[in-house]
């Protein structure tokens, strides 16, 4: 995707999301979807200027905190303070699934956010990604890791419906 093209598309997605968010109520369905729409034309944005030019998201540091002490950043784990020559790592991918069974995952959803505290969010399930945003906002998919050295040092995603998985992709295929 060219610049001016994803542009256009973050354009629209924001003219969408202030128009919905600016009336009196809003659905959570459609607050989700519009805020999802943004996140994904923006990511799209990021990825055209970076393929383009080679230069960064125009938004990676957007809502860092400038007074952090030089040396250290709170960890968003709660574990305290890190040291700033502590090792950073960043895991960068994309996992595809097919939803061969609507039904049964929408019912995975809403048993995992029950047992989560989060039951109220299950009530208005209305597609496969939502409900994965669902999960991935109220879940923690790497407790596990850091429970055993790693803190948390913030996340970054996004989730979106696309027309092939990557398996269905042919090598070489543009798989944006």
């Amino acid at each position: 995707m060219n610049i001016p093209a994803a542009l256009n598309e973050l354009v629209a997605a924001l003219t969408e999301h202030a128009k919905v968010m600016s009336g009196q109520e809003v659905a959570p369905q459609r607050a989700v979807d519009v805020v999802e729409r943004v996140r994904v034309a923006a990511a799209r944005y990021s990825d055209a200027t970076f393929e383009s030019s080679g230069w960064g998201s125009p938004f990676s540091d957007l809502f860092e905190d400038e007074e952090q002490v030089e040396g250290t950043e709170e960890s968003e784990s709660g574990g305290g303070s890190v040291s700033g020559d502590a090792e950073r790592i960043s895991i960068t991918g994309r996992w595809d699934f097919v939803v061969t069974d609507q039904e049964e995952w929408f019912a995975h959803v809403t048993q995992r956010l029950d047992d989560l505290g989060a039951g109220g969010c299950a009530v208005e399930l209305s597609s496969a990604a939502q409900a994965m945003h669902e999960l991935l906002t109220h879940d923690d998919p790497f407790r596990g890791c850091t429970r055993h050295g790693l803190a948390d040092g913030g996340q970054d995603w996004m989730i979106e419906q696309v027309p092939k998985t990557l398996s269905e992709t042919p090598d070489g295929e543009n798989r944006d």
